[in-house]
């Protein structure tokens, strides 16, 4: 069973997932500008602070100093920044000619791996600015079996990231890049609940009326994919009008159809049944017979008895004949005491016989109204299509049946 929400609770749902979404996507942001940036700003750190002593030491080795001088040097500079760890590393080939001093490792050749600097990370408390002193031609004076541009040492300038200076434009940027996600983010998230919970099912509800315009489809149910209780609302109140609308449609169309009193087809449905049924015959090549009843003696029963009596007599005449007739036979009332019955695929003979049948029976069942009998007697007109269509008019066969039909009525008054 689905849940059903407010729109006040799907909007805060809503928010609470787009700031889930937005916080995520920040923090990948942030990660990612700390990732494309962290080694520049390391770098750019480690070259300032590199900087700092290079042309110290650089003077001082182009003065002649002793190694006991140098490290005298940078013992004095990392007493002045207590937080920054200066270190010289000689290669192998000025520690041969002058001997002490730490040697160049292997390790700090592969972070350098021929380049002039290189950043090296141990620790956020231990970052390593590596900075390579090469051979100049002043030092061809001193150094021996050496070339220009060769390693002659490397200092190493070991700094917390805390000193690492951020540039206020890559803030600026963090921060726009954080607010832009957090907006788009939110956007999509408000967005695609609005559009799921919403706008589909408010289209879909668009989409049905349209289909019910002209009265099609009335008794179709709405289903409008939402746990909103506000559309819910909306699906319920829709949907029960359909029924009420529904029924009302069919009550108004049972009207414009069939007659109220005796159930059969009323006249306004008589030139549609007629031009269905000569088509279907004139299509299929079989005979349609028309025949056209009138009741003898309706008049007298509702003179003497009342015209509750004679609408119970019409109800009982039309319920018999409907009984005895087949589904494809379609009986119209076509006013007062007279009605037209179409009988499809039976020849003229076979209708003869069927309504030869019927009037039997009314003679031996007679209806009662109140402990008296009355018996349904009636007079028929027969009228067989395509056979006795002269003139291709429906009017005209109708003619000929109620013709007929009145003959019928005079010989059986002779009869009597």
């Amino acid at each position: 069973m689905r849940q059903i929400n407010s729109v006040k609770d799907a909007l805060f749902h809503s928010l609470y997932r787009s700031a889930l979404i937005s916080t995520f996507f920040a923090l990948l942001i942030v990660a990612l500008l700390i990732f494309l940036s962290i080694e520049k700003d390391l770098r750019q750190e480690g070259q300032y602070l590199g900087q700092l002593v290079f042309k110290e030491l650089r003077q001082a080795m182009n003065e002649g100093a002793s190694y006991e001088e140098v490290n005298q040097l940078i013992h004095e500079l990392n007493n002045n920044a207590p937080d920054i760890v200066y270190s010289m590393f000689r290669s192998k080939a000025v520690r041969d000619q002058f001997g002490d001093g730490r040697a160049l490792t292997n390790e700090i050749k592969k972070h350098l791996n021929g380049n002039n600097d290189a950043i090296h990370i141990e620790s956020l408390e231990n970052i390593h600015y590596f900075r390579a002193i090469r051979f100049q031609n002043e030092c061809m004076a001193c150094h021996q079996n050496v070339s220009v541009g060769d390693v002659a040492g490397v200092l190493d300038v070991t700094f917390p990231a805390s000193r690492v200076r951020i540039p206020i434009s890559e803030v600026l940027m963090g921060l726009f890049l954080v607010f832009s996600i957090t907006m788009i983010s939110s956007y999509i998230a408000l967005s695609s609940d609005l559009l799921s919970h919403v706008i589909n099912p408010l289209r879909k509800l668009e989409h049905k009326l349209k289909e019910t315009e002209g009265h099609h489809n009335l008794n179709d149910k709405v289903e409008l994919d939402s746990d909103l209780e506000e559309i819910l609302s909306i699906e319920h109140s829709f949907n029960a009008q359909q029924e009420r609308l529904h029924s009302a449609f069919k009550k108004v169309e049972e009207v414009s159809i069939y007659d109220k009193l005796t159930g059969t087809y009323n006249r306004h449905q008589l030139e549609k049944l007629m031009t269905e049924e000569t088509s279907r015959a004139n299509r299929k090549a079989l005979p349609l017979t028309i025949a056209m009843i009138d009741l003898n003696g309706f008049k007298k029963v509702n003179d003497s008895l009342g015209h509750t009596a004679g609408d119970e007599l019409l109800m009982y005449f039309c319920k018999q004949l409907t009984e005895h007739l087949r589904v494809v036979d379609k009986v119209i009332r076509y006013g007062g005491d007279e009605f037209i019955v179409l009988l499809p695929d039976c020849p003229l003979d076979g209708a003869d016989t069927l309504f030869k049948r019927i009037e039997e029976l009314f003679l031996n069942k007679p209806h009662t109204y109140k402990g008296q009998p009355l018996q349904p007697k009636f007079s028929i007109g027969l009228v067989s299509y395509p056979e006795e269509d002269t003139t291709n008019s429906l009017e005209d066969l109708i003619q000929i049946a109620d013709e007929r039909m009145y003959q019928d009525k005079l010989q059986k008054k002779t009869q009597r």
